[in-house]
């Protein structure tokens, strides 16, 4: 008999939790129904101590973790259970992981690193903080994030750069976004010129937040000059205008009233190009 993970999850909490009654259900009257944990009773199936030791019984004999596995636990530490794939409850294969790329003088453990056009390093979040750099540049598109050497306008001032990628599905934002959050060097914010970009520039801790990075703003009145700038303008303007509006911090503010008196936007990809 093979569990689904909904099971094993109700029986691991039949364990843990101890508890003396869970509604009437179909995991809970499966498991009274095949193996006699549980007796249902009206609306309910009871438990007692016998069944709750049943439970954690019939977790062992399949092979199967009897306390839930922490959201950390790799899938070699998930698959030395038999009795379940080494995908259930383990974390994903990317998780707690970040994309840098190495701009200038960073090293780690002393030893410089160099990343070539095109490519990056996927540093696990503990690698990653440990990391030497002056600044910290986020940067929203990955494309982007791969060419940024060739975006030949960035001033870089002679520093080391860590640059990091804001993150998607398959690279957890929230891990790039804690190690932005716990370091200590200035950050700058590469992102798309349109409010979501400004809303993403908010999330940078603001005592250590140095600016966007963007093209001269006469290059940016000409490039918005699209109806495509228009229409990505007009589609984000319901969702992030109030909240724009209200932003704390005179950096951002000031780039969203000359976005708003453009009325439109620019994306990361069209910057490529830009005037020095």
């Amino acid at each position: 008999m093979t569990f689904t993970s909904q099971q094993i999850s109700f029986l691991q909490r039949l364990v843990a939790v101890a508890p003396a009654s869970n509604r009437i259900g179909p995991t809970a009257l499966f498991f009274s129904e095949h193996y006699s944990i549980g007796t249902p009773v009206g609306s309910e199936v009871t438990y007692s101590a016998q069944h709750h030791a049943a439970a954690a019984k019939l977790l062992q004999a399949h092979q199967l973790p009897v306390a839930k596995l922490g959201e950390r636990t790799s899938r070699a530490e998930a698959a030395a259970f038999g009795g379940m794939s080494e995908k259930h409850f383990s974390a994903a294969p990317r998780a707690r992981s970040v994309s840098v790329r190495c701009i200038g003088n960073c090293t780690l453990d002393g030893r410089s690193l160099y990343t070539p056009d095109g490519t990056h390093l996927v540093a696990t979040l503990e690698q990653a903080r440990a990391i030497a750099c002056d600044q910290i540049m986020v940067v929203e598109n990955f494309e982007t994030f791969r060419q940024i050497s060739s975006y030949r306008w960035i001033r870089w001032g002679g520093t080391g750069t860590l640059v990091v990628y804001r993150g998607d599905p398959e690279s957890p934002n929230e891990d790039a976004a804690a190690l932005v959050r716990e370091r200590a060097e200035p950050v700058r914010g590469f992102f798309d010129f349109d409010p979501a970009g400004l809303i993403m520039a908010r999330s940078i801790p603001a005592h250590r937040f140095r600016g966007l990075v963007l093209p001269r703003r006469e290059w940016l009145r000409a490039a918005a000059d699209t109806p495509h700038g228009r229409q990505l303008y007009d589609r984000q303007l319901r969702a992030f205008g109030s909240a724009l509006d209200e932003a704390p911090g005179s950096l951002i503010r000031l780039h969203w009233e000359f976005m708003k008196s453009l009325a439109s936007a620019v994306a990361q990809e069209a910057m490529l190009n830009a005037s020095d």
